[in-house]
């Protein structure tokens, strides 16, 4: 009788290779699996970004000149009449001001959007931006942190900021421009 040769873990050199080749099969599995799942994922999206391509298009030339005036009709109501969309301008980077009460120091970070309906306007807002951020610079010094925490504080500071660019606005370009000042980012600490 021939005896088998046994590794450390009491298993024959055969029962070793077959576990490892049982276990390769599995990897091979798993990796086609994988590779099957990710090609159907492709696939799928793929149709779908050409399939509503393909839609969109279809809808922009099968509009009839009747729909496509109840088209403008309804845009125009949303606006109202003669009002033009809205346009937004980020006054960017964040205003940053410091408050100093009772020996500690206090922040505020505050981040404005203008808005107005004239793309004149926005470019009047861009050229004179130095202008704009000085004013804003100086208004929020001139705050009180104690003022700013109030609602009643924050919008007299919204309105306050609106003024002072309508105003600089008037004076370069001869027309206040921007009709509303948003704080898309408000943080006191």
């Amino acid at each position: 009788m021939a005896e088998e040769q046994l590794d450390e873990d009491g298993e024959s050199a055969e029962d070793a290779a077959l576990a490892a080749a049982v276990s390769a099969a599995k990897k091979k599995k798993l990796i086609l699996l994988g590779g099957l799942i990710v090609a159907i994922l492709l696939v799928a999206g793929g149709g779908t970004w050409f399939a509503l391509h393909l839609m969109n298009g279809k809808k922009v030339e099968a509009v009839e000149p009747a729909a496509a005036q109840h088209i403008e009709k309804a845009a125009e109501e949303k606006t109202g009449p003669g009002k033009q969309a809205a346009l937004y301008e980020a006054l960017e980077p964040a205003f940053l001001a410091n408050f100093l009460i009772n020996g500690r120091q206090h922040y505020l970070q505050l981040s404005l959007t203008a808005m107005a309906r004239d793309q004149a306007a926005i470019d009047g807002l861009r050229t004179h931006m130095p202008l704009i951020r000085n004013r804003v610079v100086m208004i929020l010094s001139g705050e009180t942190f104690d003022n700013l925490q109030t609602d009643a504080g924050r919008v007299q500071l919204q309105q306050n900021l609106l003024a002072a660019m309508q105003e600089i606005l008037q004076k370069e370009t001869g027309k206040p421009g921007i009709e509303q000042v948003f704080f898309t980012n408000f943080v006191m600490q």
